[in-house]
């Protein structure tokens, strides 16, 4: 009597085992996405939309904060180094994702308003990269103050020898960094007016 009382028991708790599994099969939830130590996109705009902003001294990772924050407010943010960089620990970027553009120099401005083709990366690897102005307005050329962009993707060109090539667009969402370094802007920076 008594195994089969035991028998039953352990059936019952193998067809109860297989139904909870059989239960949970549906959908899993999804995992929770990574933390990620970027400053979301919403603070980005919120905090530096057309605004000037500080730039911290690290050169690994931008550190800014609105002008007139408290020096420990600040908010993390990925260089600008281009696409297809090798760089460890530098992922590929995604369009939507903002950047900051810094060591970077004014080319020749394209055929559409507030659109230049600049040289932008690293102080040792540079791209072309197409940069669109909202409302800086850049008079004479030469390096850029850093400045909070958003990568928008990639544009072909063809070149003069009839390739074509794909070159990626950024479009500004601050206005240039506050200069804190004391004395004035240096003459190598590009002058630029905001409208």
């Amino acid at each position: 009597m008594r195994a089969r009382y035991e028998r039953r028991s352990t059936v019952a708790i193998a067809i109860f085992s297989i139904l909870s599994a059989s239960a949970g099969c549906g959908k899993t939830p999804p995992l929770p996405r990574p933390h990620s130590v970027y400053a979301s996109a919403e603070t980005v705009e919120e905090n530096f939309r057309g605004r000037k902003f500080v730039l911290g001294t690290s050169n690994t990772i931008a550190m800014v904060r609105p002008v007139g924050t408290r020096d420990g407010a600040w908010m993390k943010l990925p260089f600008w180094f281009g696409v297809n960089i090798l760089v460890p620990g530098v992922k590929q970027p995604k369009e939507g994702d903002y950047y900051v553009i810094s060591e970077a120099t004014l080319g020749k401005p394209l055929d559409a308003p507030g659109e230049w083709m600049i040289e932008a990366g690293s102080s040792l690897v540079k791209q072309e990269t197409v940069f669109v102005t909202t409302r800086t307005h850049y008079v004479v050329g030469g390096k850029i103050l850093p400045t909070i962009v958003q990568y928008m993707g990639k544009r072909e060109f063809t070149r003069a020898d009839g390739k074509k090539v794909e070159i990626p667009v950024v479009r500004e969402v601050s206005l240039p960094m506050k200069w804190t370094l004391g004395g004035g802007i240096p003459a190598s920076y590009a002058r630029y007016r905001i409208e």
